[in-house]
């Protein structure tokens, strides 16, 4: 009843799925005490028992949304705290670690508030290389912001919250800078930037003949068991083409957005929840909105079983997969992370944490079109089906300055820039651009998981910093 017909109040479905098994058995005992009890009295009895049991679960019922409506009013509080509004390490939780002001600590301190799996470096590989000294007088460096107002791109960056920045320009650290707390040692949540490495990796074990980009994801994982993946291909979830129902918003406890991330870990255990796992929360969906392929529908859930794939077809756990493939010949330094659920699967969609300067290897790699130093580490027909290819349809409807971004593979593209980049929530970006031949990171610390004229800003500094550098 419940799971077939799915709705965007998660919180009444999830409430189906719970007590349901109380309603067949309250059902089949009446069935049964009318086939066997002949007394009226004896009957009258049961019929009131069966309504006292279903008065419990409606109060049951009612507790839950009194419990979300307490939560969407905490939040809309929450989301409104100023950003340099003091407050003590012991005031954050799970409930407010993403937003202002406590995301200034906790999103570079992710493994004090979530549980997360390592992805081991090597501490005795060689430090990034690095030209010191401002070596392109970026510190002096004016973005134009608008036909009549230019400004200095540390005020810039300081005011659209930027942590930590970093540039790459033939293979070496031109220009880093921090805030907020954030040290080099210190490893950012990348948020949604994190599904790059899952695109890529996937792509990757396709190259190695480990699976099939154009077959069915139950061809991997029969016992996964979300027909709304009937008729989808690998390819399909690659590019977020999968009738996925529109996950609303992830502040609001009616939305199957807020729920993901009560599964994945970023919220708390809330509205019944006892035991987090996104493999159950992926299993309500039964039914697809739309015929894979049809349309663009960016959703979590697409990385998160590609993510599972790919641990299938291997026999490894996504944190040893990411550590193979990229950590060791990226000669990473720090250790990196990524979130787990309770059923030990990655939050390979939003969950990875790194350092500045590891992210500055990743993009490295990104602008070398898959090598870094020299070593092969993604195929290059990974680009060639991603960058080089021009748009198809369906197409993503999101622009910034007037340019739409192109989407496939897990990876963002703004094609008349020359740009290819990772996209997370609250700012965290990867570009790879391929015009000025420059790779830039940037991790910040925005008020809500997307803001148009901060990004807006993004770009505009990447145009300004590519003509800098190559003036």
């Amino acid at each position: 009843m419940f799971i077939g017909c799915v709705t965007s109040r998660y919180s009444f479905l999830s409430k189906g799925r719970q007590l349901m098994p109380y309603i067949i058995l309250l059902s089949l005992i009446k069935i049964k005490i009318k086939m066997t009890i002949n007394s009226n009295a004896g009957y009258q009895a049961i019929q009131i028992l069966i309504i006292l049991c279903f008065t419990f679960i409606s109060s049951q019922a009612s507790a839950q949304d009194s419990e979300a409506i307490s939560i969407n009013k905490q939040l809309d509080v929450i989301r409104n705290y100023p950003f340099d509004m003091p407050f003590e390490r012991s005031d954050i939780t799970l409930l407010n670690w993403q937003y202002w002001p406590y995301s200034r600590y906790a999103s570079h301190h992710p493994r004090e508030f979530i549980p997360m799996a390592t992805i081991h470096a090597d501490p005795e590989a060689a430090a990034l290389e690095e030209i010191k000294n401002d070596p392109f007088d970026l510190m002096e460096l004016k973005v134009s912001v608008d036909m009549e107002k230019d400004v200095l791109l540390p005020d810039l960056l300081k005011s659209i919250q930027m942590k930590g920045f970093a540039v790459m320009h033939e293979g070496k650290l031109v220009f880093e800078t921090y805030d907020q707390g954030m040290q080099k040692h210190d490893i950012q949540i990348l948020q949604s930037s994190s599904k790059t490495f899952t695109g890529m990796l996937i792509h990757k074990l396709a190259s190695e003949g480990l699976l099939d980009l154009g077959a069915n994801v139950d061809e991997y994982l029969p016992d996964l068991n979300a027909d709304v993946f009937k008729g989808s291909t690998l390819q399909n979830m690659l590019d977020m083409e999968v009738g996925f129902p529109d996950f609303g918003s992830y502040h609001n406890t009616y939305d199957f957005g807020f729920m993901s991330e009560v599964h994945m870990g970023l919220k708390p255990k809330v509205l019944g929840v006892e035991h987090r796992s996104t493999l159950s929360f992926i299993q309500q969906f039964q039914k697809a909105s739309f015929a894979a392929g049809n349309k663009f529908s960016y959703n979590d859930m697409n990385t998160q079983v590609l993510a599972m794939v790919a641990e299938r077809v291997t026999g490894k756990q996504y944190a040893q997969l990411i550590e193979e493939n990229f950590w060791c010949p990226l000669q990473a330094r720090y250790d990196g992370a990524v979130s787990i659920d309770e059923d030990g699967n990655a939050g390979a969609s939003w969950g990875m944490a790194i350092t500045l300067r590891d992210a500055a290897r990743f993009g490295q790699m990104m602008l070398n079109r898959g090598s870094f130093k020299g070593k092969r580490i993604i195929p290059e027909s990974y680009f060639e089906s991603t960058f080089d290819q021009p748009p198809t349809e369906p197409l993503s409807p999101y622009f910034v300055l007037g340019q739409q971004e192109d989407y496939r593979n897990q990876v963002w593209m703004l094609r008349d820039d020359g740009l290819m980049h990772t996209i997370g929530s609250f700012g965290q970006f990867i570009f790879a651009d391929y015009k000025n031949e420059i790779a830039i990171v940037f991790m910040a610390n925005w008020k809500d998981t997307s803001h148009l004229e901060s990004k807006e800003h993004l770009l505009r500094i990447v145009r300004a910093v590519g003509k800098q550098i190559n003036r």
